[in-house]
């Protein structure tokens, strides 16, 4: 209230902007790649509001706009932010996330043109600014909110949609504004390492951004739990007091941030095999940036007449789009279109030639770059990034091949009978998950009597016996987070991770109970009826054997239990499996301290 009454004449305007001048600075954390740690971008954060006599920052600009001053508040605190961005070493290495208030989209007088004058003033290219646009505030839907974001974007500026899935814009904002980055909010990483809901939230929210070709930011991540989550889904780039907390001292942002690249040597989980199969497709092919003048693009295709077209890249390599032969048809073969372009960089004419198309990072999913080409209106390929930065062009062709060779080595490891994952896949998992600091449960099955019963009703009805087994495992667990795997014979493995482990004994239960009331149906009336088969056993002597069912051996691991090696694990496993052969249909359970 102070601040309003302080304020409250337009007239003095000048003592409200000398104030902000005299209080405000900004802090800046750091954004890194969740892959390497190398430090992506800084978030400027504003300080000081607080001497200044705001109870938020959000106040600032609320009486700013009270006051009509809000397009010189916006172009007093854009100033500060670059020129203290300007001052971080390796700046150019870098970004900047900056949040801008929606309203100024409404302002007369407002021009992207302005930003783009004061950037180069200060010695920083457009492409280094992304601009934060927050879904906490509307920003309607009329056009012209809309045609200053692409007048931003004509001129390199991107665009990050932030506080996503706490605003009432949601999926409209998303659809309109086409930005390139979408910062998830804390609310939705706060403990989703345990927190399913949060899980499922997030990795639709991660596959709608790839589709799309935007790039997800993990905002506000503390803890590991949380690290790994996020970058298990999918999240691209991170920020978080985990990482680093905000400065105020330039010299504190580092080029890279050794508590991921730690994290990362520590995670042994699997790297996804589409990024090999991807690396292996990529045509490595010549890009032209951003600073290149037009007479030598004109040159690039005439030297390289097989290609069609060539990708386009921003600064540090960052890919925007492509840039066709056939659109530059007319001004190459005409003396005056090419004595009009050729002293001029491409630059200067981003609306006339570059056209987005799809772009992913090498470890993005196949499926997920197949949708992003086929929901693009661009038939020349995906751009592959790697850290942000161009690797290749995967074309169409390309694309089916990596495809193939991903089901091809899928199929591999599958399980013929059951469609399961096999023990490769399993031994990677356990590897995985004893690496990380994460709830554990691995459970083993083992099916009861199964050979007296596929001896006396033959392979095809064992086999029917295994699918149902598959069958009644895939519906109990399939919806939560782990892995269902078919060692080989009547073995079968589930393991459950982070809050999804705490359901595992009790639905091996309820599996191991409808096995067993299902499985009568295989059996004869007569055999059904004298609840055992006559056979016989190992050793070759004639026994009886009762129906079949299962029994498990399950190992219960704490988030926080201590170190324990793959070899002393199994050691306790198979112990359990005879404990739980021996009590019958049962469950036998350790948990380690």
């Amino acid at each position: 209230m102070a601040v309003t009454a302080r304020f409250s004449d337009k007239a003095k305007g000048h003592d409200f902007l000398a104030v902000l001048a005299r209080h405000i600075d900004y802090a800046f954390q750091p954004i890194a790649s969740f892959n390497s740690g190398r430090c992506y971008g800084v978030e400027a954060l504003m300080r000081g509001w607080a001497e200044a006599g705001f109870a938020s920052i959000e106040s600032v600009f609320d009486q700013a706009f009270e006051l009509g001053l809000l397009l010189e508040v916006d172009a007093l605190l854009k100033q500060m932010a670059f020129e203290k961005f300007s001052r971080i070493p390796h700046h150019r290495e870098l970004r900047l996330f900056l949040n801008i208030d929606n309203r100024v989209f409404s302002a007369p007088g407002y021009r992207p043109a302005a930003t783009v004058a004061m950037l180069e003033r200060c010695g920083l290219r457009p492409s280094s600014v992304v601009l934060e646009v927050s879904e906490r505030k509307d920003m309607g839907r009329g056009q012209a909110a809309y045609e200053i974001l692409r007048a931003y974007r004509s001129r390199t500026v991107q665009i990050a949609l932030d506080d996503f899935g706490t605003g009432f814009s949601g999926l409209a904002l998303l659809y309109d504004a086409h930005p390139e980055y979408v910062k998830i909010d804390r609310y939705f990483i706060c403990g989703i390492g345990s927190d399913h809901k949060k899980k499922v939230f997030l990795s639709h929210v991660v596959s709608l951004a790839k589709t799309l070709g935007i790039r997800v930011v993990a905002e506000g991540v503390e803890t590991a739990a949380e690290f790994y989550t996020c970058r298990e889904i999918g999240c691209d780039l991170v920020q978080g007091y985990l990482i680093e907390r905000p400065s105020q001292r330039v010299e504190h942002i580092q080029q890279v941030y050794e508590v991921v690249a730690e994290m990362r040597r520590k995670d042994r989980r699997r790297e996804r095999l589409e990024s090999r199969f991807v690396s292996d497709q990529l045509d490595h092919a010549p890009a032209i940036d951003v600073g290149m003048r037009m007479e030598d693009i004109f040159e690039s295709f005439r030297v390289n007449p097989q290609r069609s077209f060539f990708p386009f890249l921003g600064d540090n390599r960052q890919a925007i789009g492509v840039i066709r032969e056939t659109e530059l048809k007319e001004y190459i073969y005409s003396p005056y279109g090419r004595d009009l372009l050729s002293r001029k960089k491409v630059g200067d004419h981003l609306d006339l030639f570059v056209r987005r198309c799809p772009v992913a990072d090498i470890n993005t999913p196949i499926d997920i770059i197949l949708e992003q080409y086929a929901v693009s209106p661009s038939r020349d390929g995906v751009l592959i990034t790697e850290d942000g930065r161009y690797r290749g062009v995967l074309s169409a062709e390309a694309l089916v091949l990596a495809v193939q060779e991903r089901n091809l080595e899928l199929a591999r490891d599958q399980n013929p009978l059951s469609g399961l994952p096999g023990n490769p896949s399993i031994e990677r998992f356990i590897a995985e998950q004893l690496a990380v600091p994460t709830t554990l449960t691995l459970m083993y099955f083992d099916l009861d009597n199964f050979k007296a019963f596929n001896d006396a009703y033959g392979f095809r009805m064992g086999d029917r016996a295994l699918r149902m087994f598959a069958d009644l495992l895939g519906k109990a667990f399939a919806a939560f987070d782990g892995l269902i795997g078919h060692i080989g014979g009547d073995d079968f493995f589930v393991g459950l991770r982070g809050d999804a482990a705490g359901v595992g004994v009790e639905s091996a239960m309820r599996v191991i109970a409808e096995f067993r009331s299902s499985a009568e149906s295989l059996y004869s009336d007569s055999d059904r009826e004298a609840r055992r088969i006559v056979g016989h056993d190992r050793s070759g002597r004639r026994a009886e054997f009762p129906l079949l069912s299962a029994s498990c051996a399950a190992v219960r691991r704490a988030e926080h239990s201590g170190p324990r090696s793959e070899h002393a694990l199994m050691t306790l496993i198979t112990r359990l499996k005879e404990e739980a052969k021996i009590t019958g249909n049962t469950v036998c359970v350790a948990s380690l301290l």
